[in-house]
């Protein structure tokens, strides 16, 4: 499935656990902009808190009071950093839809004129390296040793926004002081989110993720358990971890499919989900994603097999063992993940992290991939090593998955597809 029909699926499931939550909630991630959620849950007016005394909302840590001349200095940061990429944003192609969408290319040209002033710069999600990471790890160095000190992180949305976020340590606590920029419908910088909170808790990981957690409202004051969790790739990736995710790890993911989160082999593959994986493969082929409509009828038998036994070490036979395959027809089943078949699980929308390459005798590749739960503040949610044969064009067939150190209900069951 490609990361454009994920985005979909993720929003509409975490739509549908926030309502599951509300009677009975990431970014990520449910949509996998976490600012998304941030920006919907703060503003520039701050709850009623006539009742509270300061000692009480500084305890609380969420929607403390803003000096006005900090507000002021930092919506006229975040808008000096708009106004030098207005004409960048101004000429992207951002769409057709309703709500701007810009290109990973634009948002990287944007972040490298950003990082030009000295500054911290990123990219919303974990697809590319901070600019100018050195003055963000050395603040969080400092934190990590109890000295004072803050920084200055700008990021870009997916939609061509800017944020602003000043990260102060003052040798106990670490604040956060929020600002979004929006544009406006003649290209000028906007504010409407500002916001200072306490992060309940925060971590600066070896392998160089910020992790942490803002304080906000819970139950009872909410009828839900707010995610607040926020992780930020701080260290730049090794490029050739980072190219072996994009090319073969990105496209599978957790979500759908089983093959990176379950134990099985060439020996033991019958458990894997053939008939969710086909779309998958679909995209590693082609590049593209698969024609839901079409898909829905039956996936002809010839066309299922060839991409199934390509990608994986089964026969044709095998497939139709193992595979929901309807023999009248000589079709294979397929449905779209959807309600019936998938629940919204912080697990099922973390990402691959490779940390390790192994080439092994028989000429495969052993790639250790450390599982990154943004929703769990975590970037080793568990670790499981993949092997594969790279093949003559380029793609790989995935031979086995052995995940390590499994402790019972670490991973969800899963939901198969079809069948």
């Amino acid at each position: 499935m490609g990361k454009k029909v994920q985005r979909i699926f993720l929003i509409i499931f975490a739509a549908l656990l926030c309502c599951f939550s509300a009677g009975c909630s990431h970014k990520n991630n449910a949509t996998e902009d976490k600012e998304s959620n941030k920006d919907a849950s703060v503003s520039d007016e701050s709850e009623d808190t006539g009742e509270l005394s300061e000692e009480e909302i500084y305890e609380r840590g969420y929607d403390l009071p803003i000096d006005s001349a900090e507000q002021e200095e930092a919506e006229q940061g975040c808008a000096e950093m708009m106004e030098a990429i207005r004409d960048i944003y101004e000429e992207a192609d951002k769409g057709t839809s309703i709500n701007a969408v810009i290109s990973q290319e634009t948002a990287i040209k944007m972040q490298q004129i950003i990082a030009e002033k000295d500054v911290p710069a990123a990219v919303s999600g974990f697809d590319v390296d901070m600019m100018n990471y050195d003055a963000m790890e050395d603040f969080l160095d400092e934190a990590s040793a109890g000295n004072q000190s803050e920084i200055i992180l700008y990021r870009i949305h997916t939609d061509g926004t800017v944020s602003r976020e000043k990260f102060t340590f003052d040798g106990v606590d670490m604040y956060s002081l929020y600002t979004k920029g929006r544009w406006t419908d003649d290209i000028k910088p906007a504010f409407s989110v500002n916001s200072r909170s306490r992060l309940s808790q925060w971590k600066y990981t070896e392998k160089g993720w910020f992790c942490y957690e803002y304080c906000t409202a819970q139950p009872p004051e909410l009828t839900e358990v707010v995610d607040a969790y926020e992780m930020i790739r701080v260290k730049p990736k090794t490029s050739e971890y980072r190219e072996m995710e994009e090319k073969y790890l990105d496209i599978i993911g957790y979500q759908g499919n089983n093959l990176l989160c379950s134990e099985w082999s060439e020996d033991q593959i019958e458990g894997l989900d053939f008939n969710g994986l086909y779309e998958y493969f679909y995209m590693e082929e082609y590049g593209r994603e698969i024609d839901t409509e079409k898909c829905a009828g039956g996936i002809p038998q010839e066309e299922f097999e060839s991409l199934l036994t390509k990608y994986l070490p089964v026969t044709a036979e095998q497939v139709r063992e193992y595979a929901s395959y309807d023999p009248e027809s000589e079709t294979y089943d397929w449905v779209m993940l959807g309600v019936g078949n998938y629940a919204p699980n912080a697990f099922w929308i973390s990402v691959p992290e490779v940390t390790g390459i192994r080439e092994n005798e028989d000429g495969s590749v052993t790639l250790t991939v450390d599982v990154v739960c943004e929703k769990k503040g975590n970037d080793d949610f568990y670790t499981h090593e993949v092997t594969l044969r790279i093949l003559d064009d380029g793609k790989a067939m995935y031979l086995s998955n052995h995940i390590l150190d499994d402790r019972p209900g670490m991973i969800p069951d899963y939901q198969y597809r079809c069948g």
